[in-house]
């Protein structure tokens, strides 16, 4: 992040040299200042004692033992947040942390407007653990539609934004960082105690500045854009911009927001002062690094006057107020406490959250982009090959139209990806149907790595779930959600071609138009989902199979909706695969996912007549709709017989024995 400096005159640059250098003055209503110093003490959470108190008088520098905890709990709802430049090639970082469960704070010069947060990504636990080395961290998406408030640099140079409640590889909640409350009463610091302030200088690891901290100023009556800020001596760097200010208590004091330069004028000219006691121009300040610079105090805006902002732009925004903006009012102002906390108590832990559902289930309803690339990106996909087995055999049919998404740049409306293709329902927020080519004398064994999901550009955001559907809920296990991220093509399937061919086609699966929820006991287990699959094509002697396979839900009118969601109870796929003699073969199944959604708090549980069978072609037509080429009506295995119920896998009627 930019080196972000505060303009003052000499003057009040003189001022502050000044009441750093001086004792503290006692207050003219001591007794009331020390009162309600002592008061927000208590409301912290960590416990009053005369030692305390004695810090605060200027007697004794002792820190209980529960400082050094606090700290490390406080340090958890920090993280680093990055902003890429328009074209993704570089960008900026800055310091965050959250406020409630599902809002960040930073500066308004690290996120300027909902443009740059769709950019950006929020990078929880950066830092090393106890034995020195790099935690693994989480990256989240902001979700600038759902909340998104800012004050100009100028001004308080804050910026607070809603943030996805899952973590972009979906492996953690948001929930379990926890957050620090911004308590909007005044006496939480006074000038000569010390601050501690934790940041990601640099953009690097997580430190904390913990020394040579002194608060200088608090305020200014005779200005009011000043009497906004507060100004203390600590060690902060290019990085820090939004980092949290916080008091012995571990409350939350002030946003950093700046640094407070020496300088002057000259003939006219505002000249800063370097560290090696020359002077440059103020214009030419981008050729030094931060480090040469010399820096009379740092800048905070004051945790009160934060509060007071939100409330005033909440309340003319009228009719277009966000609720997790209320939400944080009613709770620092003491109306509705956030579930699972304690009234006023500054740090909130991940584990006194109660997981719910809160006020982000409609967060699918705004225009929350996540992960995204340039439409140019997906130029030269040729997608789902007709001719791939030897004859014309190409996508299903679909009787609804209405219901297709229009995709931009395809007259036919078919997503195209690496070797496999998507036709999109736009009423249902998923894919009609997926369809892959699959090469087996050319496939690729890649390693999955981290997995991140991406909204694809050529068809409306707004109608992709991602990954605000997903994550923790209420009697799900852990941090587990109820459903799993579901793959229609499968991950490997189009994994095959040369090893370029193969990432990209990996990479591509990886797209919530590929994904369909499925509930994470039925998508996990090797007898359902994943192993059907898995035994048509490789349950043979023959391993270099070329195969078609086309899957989808099975959209039916009472299917139970889930955050907004209406979740299908079955789900088909069709193989048809070309043996060693050139003869077609295809074959259909239904499974059934209803049996393992019992504790899902659907309005009513969904029940199936039938469980888990290999059907015909020409009946899944008639379920789904669809309507299926001649050639695989006709080599269907099944072809004129009743369905079949599968107990395992090796009740089916292989198509390539």
């Amino acid at each position: 992040m930019k080196t972000f400096t505060s303009d003052y005159s000499e003057d009040f640059a003189s001022e502050l040299m000044s009441n750093k250098a001086a004792a503290r003055v006692p207050r003219e209503d001591a007794v009331t200042d020390l009162a309600n110093r002592v008061a927000q003490m208590s409301d912290s959470g960590a416990g009053v004692t005369r030692i305390d108190l004695e810090r605060y008088m200027g007697r004794n520098d002792l820190l209980r033992i529960n400082y050094l905890q606090r700290g490390v709990n406080a340090a958890k709802a920090v993280c680093r947040i990055y902003v890429p430049d328009l074209f993704g090639a570089q960008g900026e970082w800055g310091t965050g942390f959250l406020i409630t469960p599902n809002l960040i704070i930073t500066n308004n010069h690290v996120i300027k407007d909902k443009a740059a947060a769709t950019r950006g990504f929020a990078e929880f636990e950066f830092e090393v653990d106890v034995n020195g080395r790099m935690k693994t961290s989480k990256t989240f998406s902001f979700l600038p539609d759902a909340c998104f408030m800012t004050s100009g640099e100028e001004l308080l140079d804050f910026t607070i934004i809603a943030v996805a409640d899952q973590s972009e590889d979906g492996s953690v909640a948001l929930a379990d960082f926890g957050f620090l409350r911004m308590i909007p009463t005044l006496n939480k610091i006074d000038e000569k105690e010390f601050v501690t302030i934790i940041q990601h200088p640099g953009g690097g690891e997580k430190y904390i500045a913990i020394r040579e901290n002194e608060v200088i100023k608090i305020g200014d009556s005779t200005d009011p854009l000043k009497d906004k800020r507060l100004w203390y001596s600590s060690d902060t760097a290019t990085g820090s911009s939004g980092a949290p200010v916080f008091n012995d208590q571990w409350q939350v004091v002030a946003l950093h927001h700046s640094s407070v330069t020496e300088s002057r004028i000259v003939d006219g000219q505002k000249q800063i002062q370097l560290n090696d006691g020359s002077w440059v121009d103020e214009n030419d300040l981008a050729r030094f690094s931060d480090g040469a610079i010399k820096y009379i105090a740092n800048e905070g805006i004051r945790t009160s006057k934060i509060i007071e902002e939100i409330s005033l732009q909440h309340m003319a925004a009228r009719e277009h107020r966000f609720p997790l903006i209320q939400q944080l009012l009613d709770d620092v102002n003491g109306i509705i406490t956030i579930s699972g906390t304690k009234p006023k108590e500054s740090i909130v832990l991940g584990k006194d959250l109660e997981r719910h559902e809160g006020l982000l289930e409609n967060a699918f309803n705004t225009k929350a982009k996540g992960n995204i690339r340039d439409k140019k990106y997906y130029d030269g996909r040729s997608g789902f090959d007709d001719n791939f087995l030897g004859l014309h055999i190409g996508l299903p049919i679909i009787k609804n139209l209405k219901d297709i998404a229009p995709v931009d740049g395809a007259a036919d409306h078919v997503l195209r990806y690496t070797h496999y293709s998507i036709v999109y329902n736009k009423v249902r927020k998923m894919a009609f149907y997926a369809a892959v080519n699959i090469d087996g004398s050319k496939t690729n064994s890649l390693n999955r790595g981290t997995d991140k999901w991406f909204k694809d550009p050529r068809i409306d955001l707004n109608i992709q779930v991602g990954d605000e559907f997903y994550g923790s809920e209420p009697g799900s296990l852990g941090s587990k959600g109820y459903f799993d991220r579901g793959h229609l093509v499968r991950r490997l399937d189009p994994v095959w071609g040369d090893e370029a061919t193969s990432i990209l086609a990996n990479d591509d699966t990886f797209h919530w138009t590929n994904c369909s929820p499925q509930y994470w006991q039925f998508n996990q287990g090797q007898d359902l989902w994943q192993g059907l699959e898995n035994y048509i094509l490789y349950n043979t002697d023959e391993e270099d199979v070329l195969a078609n396979v086309y899957n989808g839900p099975i959209f039916a009118d009472d299917d139970q909706k889930h955050r907004g969601i209406m979740i299908p109870k079955y789900f088909w796929k069709v193989v048809v695969v070309k043996d060693k003699n050139d003869r077609i073969f295809s074959s259909a199944y239904v499974v059934d996912q209803s049996k393992w959604a019992t504790n899902i708090p659907f309005e009513i549980i969904p029940t199936g007549d039938f469980n888990h069978f290999q059907t015909t072609i020409k009946k899944l037509e008639k379920q789904t709709r669809l309507v299926f080429s001649d050639i695989i009506r006709n080599s269907d295995v099944r072809k004129d017989k009743a369905d079949k119920n599968l107990r395992s896998l090796s009740d089916i009627d292989h198509p390539r024995r």
